[in-house]
Protein backbone atom coordinates (compact mmCIF):
# COMPACT_ATOMS: atom_id res chain seq x y z
CA UNK A 1 0.00 0.00 0.00
CA UNK A 2 1.61 3.38 -0.81
CA UNK A 3 0.58 6.45 1.06
CA UNK A 4 1.75 9.72 -0.68
CA UNK A 5 3.24 12.83 1.81
CA UNK A 6 0.47 15.75 0.78
CA UNK A 7 3.55 17.31 -1.01
CA UNK A 8 3.69 14.49 -3.43
CA UNK A 9 0.38 14.89 -5.11
CA UNK A 10 -1.20 17.71 -7.04
CA UNK A 11 -1.92 20.36 -4.23
CA UNK A 12 -3.61 22.49 -6.49
CA UNK A 13 -5.21 20.32 -7.91
CA UNK A 14 -6.42 19.19 -4.73
CA UNK A 15 -7.75 22.58 -3.27
CA UNK A 16 -9.04 23.29 -6.84
CA UNK A 17 -11.41 19.28 -6.69
CA UNK A 18 -12.37 20.08 -2.88
CA UNK A 19 -13.42 23.65 -3.31
CA UNK A 20 -15.49 23.14 -6.52
CA UNK A 21 -17.07 19.75 -5.85
CA UNK A 22 -18.16 20.92 -2.26
CA UNK A 23 -19.73 23.67 -4.16
CA UNK A 24 -21.62 22.05 -6.25
CA UNK A 25 -22.66 19.19 -4.02
CA UNK A 26 -24.48 22.04 -1.78
CA UNK A 27 -25.91 23.75 -4.35
CA UNK A 28 -27.20 20.40 -6.22
CA UNK A 29 -28.40 19.59 -2.41
CA UNK A 30 -30.80 22.96 -2.51
CA UNK A 31 -31.88 22.05 -5.68
CA UNK A 32 -32.12 18.18 -5.34
CA UNK A 33 -36.10 18.63 -4.08
CA UNK A 34 -36.84 19.48 -7.47
CA UNK A 35 -36.15 15.92 -8.62
CA UNK A 36 -39.02 13.24 -7.84
CA UNK A 37 -37.52 11.17 -4.78
CA UNK A 38 -35.18 12.99 -3.68
CA UNK A 39 -35.53 16.01 -1.20
CA UNK A 40 -33.80 19.77 -0.52
CA UNK A 41 -30.64 19.84 1.56
CA UNK A 42 -28.86 22.56 2.58
CA UNK A 43 -25.81 20.96 3.98
CA UNK A 44 -24.41 24.63 5.47
CA UNK A 45 -27.37 23.98 7.79
CA UNK A 46 -26.72 20.67 8.78
CA UNK A 47 -23.48 22.37 9.58
CA UNK A 48 -24.80 24.45 12.10
CA UNK A 49 -26.70 22.29 13.58
CA UNK A 50 -24.24 19.89 14.52
CA UNK A 51 -22.08 22.63 16.06
CA UNK A 52 -24.77 23.55 18.17
CA UNK A 53 -25.64 27.06 17.01
CA UNK A 54 -28.31 29.19 16.17
CA UNK A 55 -26.31 32.42 15.12
CA UNK A 56 -27.06 33.38 11.49
CA UNK A 57 -23.12 33.28 11.04
CA UNK A 58 -23.19 29.13 11.65
CA UNK A 59 -24.87 29.16 8.21
CA UNK A 60 -21.77 30.84 7.04
CA UNK A 61 -19.64 28.55 9.40
CA UNK A 62 -21.45 25.23 8.15
CA UNK A 63 -20.55 26.24 4.73
CA UNK A 64 -17.12 27.02 5.12
CA UNK A 65 -16.87 23.97 7.09
CA UNK A 66 -17.97 21.85 4.31
CA UNK A 67 -15.75 23.20 2.11
CA UNK A 68 -12.54 22.32 3.97
CA UNK A 69 -13.55 19.01 4.68
CA UNK A 70 -14.38 18.65 0.86
CA UNK A 71 -10.57 19.71 0.20
CA UNK A 72 -8.97 17.54 3.49
CA UNK A 73 -10.90 14.41 1.77
CA UNK A 74 -9.76 15.11 -0.99
CA UNK A 75 -6.13 15.46 0.16
CA UNK A 76 -7.19 11.81 1.56
CA UNK A 77 -8.16 10.25 -1.72
CA UNK A 78 -5.49 12.11 -3.66
CA UNK A 79 -3.02 10.30 -0.82
CA UNK A 80 -4.02 7.34 -0.07
CA UNK A 81 -6.85 5.57 -2.55
CA UNK A 82 -5.52 7.31 -5.93
CA UNK A 83 -2.00 5.91 -5.99
CA UNK A 84 -3.19 2.24 -4.84
CA UNK A 85 -5.72 1.51 -7.26
CA UNK A 86 -5.27 1.65 -11.43
CA UNK A 87 -8.39 2.44 -12.17
CA UNK A 88 -10.19 5.33 -14.09
CA UNK A 89 -10.05 8.36 -11.70
CA UNK A 90 -13.84 9.24 -11.76
CA UNK A 91 -14.26 5.92 -11.14
CA UNK A 92 -12.40 5.96 -7.82
CA UNK A 93 -14.12 9.61 -7.13
CA UNK A 94 -17.67 8.13 -7.38
CA UNK A 95 -16.59 5.09 -5.33
CA UNK A 96 -15.05 7.32 -2.48
CA UNK A 97 -17.53 9.49 -2.28
CA UNK A 98 -20.59 6.57 -1.64
CA UNK A 99 -17.82 5.30 1.65
CA UNK A 100 -18.07 9.02 2.44
CA UNK A 101 -21.85 8.74 2.20
CA UNK A 102 -22.24 5.96 4.32
CA UNK A 103 -19.72 6.61 6.79
CA UNK A 104 -19.58 10.08 7.69
CA UNK A 105 -22.38 11.58 5.84
CA UNK A 106 -24.66 8.30 6.91
CA UNK A 107 -23.32 7.60 10.04
CA UNK A 108 -21.93 10.44 11.82
CA UNK A 109 -23.50 13.48 10.31
CA UNK A 110 -26.71 12.84 10.25
CA UNK A 111 -26.79 11.93 14.06
CA UNK A 112 -24.72 14.78 15.09
CA UNK A 113 -27.65 17.13 12.98
CA UNK A 114 -30.38 15.31 15.08
CA UNK A 115 -31.73 12.89 11.94
CA UNK A 116 -30.44 9.43 13.79
CA UNK A 117 -27.90 7.28 11.28
CA UNK A 118 -28.99 7.45 7.64
CA UNK A 119 -31.91 9.86 8.50
CA UNK A 120 -33.95 7.57 10.01
CA UNK A 121 -35.69 10.09 12.15
CA UNK A 122 -37.19 11.38 9.01
CA UNK A 123 -39.73 8.26 8.48
CA UNK A 124 -37.96 8.38 4.55
CA UNK A 125 -35.31 6.67 2.59
CA UNK A 126 -35.73 10.16 0.63
CA UNK A 127 -32.33 11.59 2.84
CA UNK A 128 -30.47 8.56 2.91
CA UNK A 129 -31.33 8.33 -1.45
CA UNK A 130 -30.30 12.15 -1.73
CA UNK A 131 -26.93 11.78 0.26
CA UNK A 132 -25.86 9.18 -1.98
CA UNK A 133 -26.78 10.85 -5.11
CA UNK A 134 -24.85 14.03 -3.40
CA UNK A 135 -22.19 11.99 -2.48
CA UNK A 136 -21.72 10.56 -6.08
CA UNK A 137 -21.91 13.98 -8.11
CA UNK A 138 -19.19 14.96 -5.20
CA UNK A 139 -17.20 11.72 -6.56
CA UNK A 140 -17.39 12.18 -10.02
CA UNK A 141 -16.55 15.53 -9.98
CA UNK A 142 -13.21 14.76 -7.83
CA UNK A 143 -12.40 11.95 -10.28
CA UNK A 144 -12.72 14.14 -13.15
CA UNK A 145 -11.25 17.68 -11.93
CA UNK A 146 -8.16 16.07 -9.86
CA UNK A 147 -5.14 15.79 -11.90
Amino acid sequence: MIALAWHEVSFSGVVLAGLVAGYVMAIAGLWAGQVPGLIAIDIADYGRRYMVSDRTSAWLLGFASHLVNSVLLVLLWACVIEPNFDWPRPLLGLLWGEVLAVTLAGAVVAPLSGLGVYGRKTGSARYALTTVVLHAIWGLLVGVIYS
